[in-house]
């Protein structure tokens, strides 16, 4: 049984799902998402273990007033999912420090990465504003997927997808997922510009490329790193040709080829996907209350291959170790306690560890927990 209540303030203890509407699942054949694809996919939302799903934007087409959003509505509550129409009805601070800005100058000059000391202060920063509670989000419709822009696509696909997820799901905060995270999306590979449907793609592409005679391959190159389109491809449900988004011949954005290879279907019954290592994560979360509302204690602030952090509450403490690189790194932490318990892992390891040095593997995270 769930150590989480239920009461006036929920959001805080719970898990947010964000749906792009368009792109979920599509019921009507033209190749577009609606209402009635998201109802048909109801059953998978609640097997997550998320507590609510929320849609941002609001198309028009995708009124509140439609009858099938009633029935959206009720159908989820019956599953005991919530429905926020937008993310401003909670009580809760979005920010966006951390993400890609979407000036037209940036189709230019793209801006650097961010490096993880970089990201580390902006956590800080946050946690030390004790009257906002945050949401905790690497991104949603108008970003690139985070796996392409933090995490590693080769080689280390799976385990930086779940070490993303780690972090995701144990920072101070409430998470909020966006579709296709929990499976490992990465970005598309759009090969001409008219592939795109992001409006600043195209507005940017006539306005200046054009003009002023730009290559256009660089500025193919540089969409494929930050265009909103790749957050918005079709959720993949399988390996088929349209994904199982849609029995169209065709879908209003391209479909990431990936998803011969990404795809619920692929990973609802295989123990070592990244989606089952979502919901194990969703469920640690929602069984220990004082990983949600402990104190935040960053360990190596200014070190950009670790992410390590403390979250410390009254009966228990907890230690996540996050190896930010594809190579093996040592860390090195003092804990009170002698033993501390493994609670998950994306390699394999000892339950009980009974040192306090540490070799993680390329994208290894692991979190332990021991008694105060």
């Amino acid at each position: 049984m769930s150590s989480i209540n239920s009461g006036s303030e929920w959001w805080k203890e719970a898990v947010l799902y964000q749906i792009y509407p368009q792109s979920f699942k599509d019921s009507d054949k033209d190749g577009i998402g609606d209402w009635q694809g998201i109802i048909s996919k109801l059953d998978y939302l609640q097997s997550l273990g998320i507590d609510a799903i929320c849609f941002r934007p609001f198309l028009s087409q995708f009124s509140q007033q439609d009858s099938a959003f009633e029935q959206l509505v009720k159908e989820a509550n019956s599953r005991g999912l919530k429905v926020i129409a937008s993310r401003a009805d909670l009580p809760i601070s979005f920010q966006t420090d951390h993400l890609i800005l979407r000036e037209s100058s940036n189709f230019l000059n793209p801006p650097p990465a961010l490096k993880l000391s970089e990201l580390k202060r902006i956590f800080r920063k946050r946690e030390q504003a004790k009257d906002d509670w945050n949401c905790v989000y690497w991104g949603d419709h108008d970003t690139p997927r985070v796996l392409s822009r933090f995490g590693n696509t080769s080689k280390f696909e799976n385990e930086s997808a779940k070490m993303l997820g780690m972090i995701l799901l144990t920072l101070k905060g409430t998470p909020l997922i966006y579709q296709g995270d929990e499976l490992g999306m990465s970005n598309c590979i759009f090969n001409a510009i008219k592939e795109f449907r992001d409006e600043k793609v195209g507005e940017v592409y006539e306005s200046v490329i054009k003009k002023i005679g730009i290559d256009e391959q660089a500025f193919l190159r540089v969409c494929n790193q930050i265009s909103v389109d790749h957050a918005r491809t079709p959720m993949p449900w399988d390996n088929t040709e349209m994904a199982g988004f849609t029995e169209s011949t065709s879908t209003w954005l391209k479909i990431n080829p990936s998803n011969t290879r990404i795809n619920v279907t692929s990973q609802e019954n295989n123990t070592d996907s990244i989606l089952s290592f979502y919901k194990s994560l969703i469920h640690i979360r929602k069984e220990h209350p004082d990983l949600v509302y402990g104190d935040y204690n960053d360990l190596r602030p200014n070190c950009n291959k670790i992410f390590a952090y403390k979250r410390i509450g009254k009966d228990f403490t907890y230690l996540v170790l996050n190896n930010w690189t594809n190579k093996t790194q040592s860390f090195s932490v003092k804990c009170k306690a002698s033993v501390l318990n493994l609670l998950l892992s994306n390699y394999p390891n000892e339950s009980q560890y009974e040192s306090h040095t540490f070799e993680l593997q390329p994208y290894e995270c692991r979190i332990y927990e021991y008694a105060n």
